[in-house]
């Protein structure tokens, strides 16, 4: 005869359930024994108050209302694979008393051991028809979790959707208009995908929701081949892209060896060198790695009309463009050459100071009498040095005075007068005697005149008894002054008077 297989509630199980309906508390169903029937089948009863022969005893994982039965309770076990080597024909729920509850005869079943060679997890059911459902206490042991298939199919399928979320999908659609594959529209919700194609920054949706920046409504710029993350707005019904590299700086914008990245790429090196920066190539009023500007630039969309307002050898920066500048830098050595234009008029700038550029165009007066031929010799005006000198100009010197110190030279019994101090060579000298007691007979004029002839001074003496002309050798005339001779003793201890004409 076929064996047949069933659970059943105890007298006592029945008198529990029945007891907690009328008091209103509830029965813990919280340990279940496995046995192997003593060796053979049997009959499990009503009456019976525990298994025949226990092999193995556990808390109970899950207890729960059957699905399809609300009066069925199906309350289960598993036992662990590290657990074997014997044979299962029986076994029951018990509660924290110790009462078994319910007793199930189930099939033979032989669980086997490691030594085995083999081993398995084991869940058994056992169900139990309870007239009340509501008096049994639904309870899991925390310290074992396990899951039937049908809940692992399901988490499956689950972890299977959210894994979607977190693949790289290339977005469909066009590049304003982009459709993606997603499970669902929650606040916060993200996707990372993978664009198309160029949108240029032109008004973008995803699944026909708008998307922007960060934080703004703005659209971003995306570029075919780049993954872009995306999150759910639910207050806006937006899409943000999430922060992460943006901006249209390229490598000549940036320090050169500092990192940046932009739009295309990350982890970009500059190459903007500003070894050279000075002053005049910086706006007025703005420091650049600790260099003040003095140049006011102004605003223009033609870069290469500023040139002429940057200087020569130097570069800057207009409206983004690298201009290259041309200015003459009117400073230093050059600056008289700069002064005057071409060998006509001359021509007066109003030159700024060295390296200093103030962004308006060079101002000038053309004046032909600007010129070093008409400025003193040693002195400038505005930059220009002078080169004129009395001799340039159509006027001669003149020096006069008294000479006291007339000396006697033996060598040629001659009586001379001398004179120093004077700025420039003599050509003309007038010597007069300046009056006194007359000591010779004569009615003497005394008046010598020399002039430069040739390498000799002609010295002409001039009176009344018509004395005629002699030589005195050049060396006597110089640079500063001159000695000549008064002829007559008879004057010496008087003063004589000289006019020194020269250049």
């Amino acid at each position: 005869m076929a064996e047949k297989f069933y659970s059943l509630l105890t007298n006592i199980g029945k008198a529990k359930i029945a007891n907690s309906i009328g008091l209103g508390t509830k029965v813990n169903f919280m340990i279940m024994k496995v046995g192997d029937g003593g060796g053979s089948y049997y009959e499990p009863t009503e009456d019976q108050a525990d298994l025949k022969n226990t092999t193995w005893q556990g808390n109970i994982n899950h207890v729960e209302i059957d699905n399809d039965n609300p009066s069925w309770l199906n309350i289960q076990v598993m036992i662990p694979s590290s657990v074997g080597g014997f044979t299962i024909r029986e076994y029951g729920a018990f509660d924290e008393e110790g009462n078994m509850l319910g007793i199930c005869k189930c099939a033979e079943t032989y669980k086997p051991k490691i030594e085995d060679g083999s081993t398995k997890e084991l869940l058994l059911n056992l169900t139990l028809a309870v007239t009340n459902t509501e008096s049994v206490n639904l309870k899991i042991d925390p310290t074992i979790i396990f899951a039937k298939k049908s809940e692992i199919d399901q988490l499956r399928t689950d972890i299977n959707a959210q894994l979607s979320d977190f693949v790289y999908q290339t977005a469909g659609g066009t590049s304003t208009s982009i459709t993606l594959t997603m499970q669902t529209l929650v606040n916060g919700y993200f996707k990372t995908f993978i664009a198309s194609a160029n949108n240029n920054g032109a008004a973008t949706t995803i699944n026909g929701k708008k998307l922007y920046k960060p934080g703004t409504t703005t659209a971003p710029n995306l570029i075919a081949g780049k993954a872009y993350t995306v999150w759910y707005n639910q207050a806006g019904d937006c899409f943000f892209i999430k922060a992460s590299a943006e901006g249209d700086a390229i490598a000549a914008n940036v320090l050169a060896g500092k990192k940046f990245s932009n739009d295309n790429d990350t982890g970009l090196v500059g190459t903007l060198d500003l070894s050279n920066l000075v002053s005049g190539n910086i706006k007025s009023g703005v420091s650049i790695n600790g260099v003040s500007g003095k140049a006011s630039v102004v605003d223009t969309s033609d870069a290469n009309a500023l040139a002429g307002q940057i200087l020569n050898g130097q570069t800057a920066y207009v409206n983004g463009n690298k201009v290259a500048g041309n200015m003459p830098n009117h400073s230093g050595a050059d600056s008289p050459a700069n002064s005057i234009a071409g060998t006509g008029a001359g021509r007066i700038y109003v030159r700024p100071q060295a390296g200093y550029y103030d962004g308006s165009v060079a101002s000038y007066v053309d004046d032909g009498n600007y010129n070093p031929a008409n400025i003193v010799s040693g002195k400038s005006i505005l930059g220009l040095w002078g080169s004129a000198t009395v001799a340039s100009l159509g006027g001669v010197k003149i020096a006069s005075g008294t000479i006291t110190n007339i000396q006697y030279n033996s060598s040629n019994s001659q009586y001379y007068g001398t004179i120093s101090g004077l700025s420039f060579t003599p050509s003309i000298i007038i010597m007069y005697y300046a009056g006194g007691i007359i000591q010779y007979p004569d009615a003497m004029i005394g008046v010598f005149c020399s002039q430069f002839v040739g390498n000799k001074y002609t010295v002409t003496k001039a009176n009344a008894s018509g004395y005629g002309s002699y030589l005195v050798d050049s060396t006597n005339i110089y640079n500063g002054g001159f000695k000549l001779p008064t002829f007559w003793g008879y004057y010496t201890n008087y003063p004589w008077q000289y006019i020194a004409i020269g250049n």
